[in-house]
């Protein structure tokens, strides 16, 4: 499987400037025979977008971002793309907003995985911004059963700390329900 890496500097709050590149992106991957795009975290909003997601329209915003950049994956057939946005969370109570990737083909939704570890510590207040997931599960794509995660998703390994900051591992999760290729899609401020 040919993977695409793309990172750029998002602008904050452009979600129309960064999904003109996203499928500017898309159009050069498909054209050099990628089968899969991985853009960074809450790249169709910037990173960090912080107060805006505490504005419904904004959210919005996104969403339509993102229906943007879902048609444009009709254009590269068979080829996956994932990418990062704040969209309406999927709890019932909370926040209403979760941290999310999506994974896009033919023009549908193949996959979505909201971030279950939302860190509070340093430049981070995800906490403050965003829902946490309760869950999740791998998807299929190019004959491999694929785990997707965001950032702090991968940061429990006990290898890298003496004691866990987090009850959860997602990653351990994911190989427990037969993931073998694992995504994580990051961003930092600085």
């Amino acid at each position: 499987m040919r993977i695409a890496l793309v990172q750029f500097n998002t602008v904050v709050g452009d979600v129309d400037g960064n999904v003109s590149r996203i499928v500017d992106a898309i159009g050069r991957a498909r054209r050099d025979g990628a089968h899969m795009v991985v853009f960074h975290e809450l790249c169709i909003s910037g990173y960090p977008p912080r107060d805006l997601v505490e504005r419904r329209s904004f959210i919005q915003q996104c969403e339509s971002g993102l229906e943007r950049v879902r048609v444009a994956t009709a254009d590269a057939p068979g080829m996956a793309v994932i990418v990062g946005l704040p969209m309406a969370s999927r709890s019932t109570g909370g926040k209403g907003v979760a941290n999310a990737a999506v994974v896009l083909k033919d023009g549908a939704v193949l996959h979505r995985h909201d971030k279950l570890l939302l860190p509070t510590y340093d430049v981070f207040d995800e906490g403050r911004y965003f829902d946490p997931a309760d869950e999740c599960r791998p998807f299929e794509f190019g004959g491999e059963t694929i785990g997707l995660s965001i950032c702090e998703d991968a940061w429990n390994d006990p290898l890298l700390f003496r004691h866990r900051p987090y009850a959860i591992d997602p990653i351990e999760m994911l190989a427990a329900q037969g993931a073998r290729l694992m995504i994580n899609i990051s961003a930092s401020p600085f």
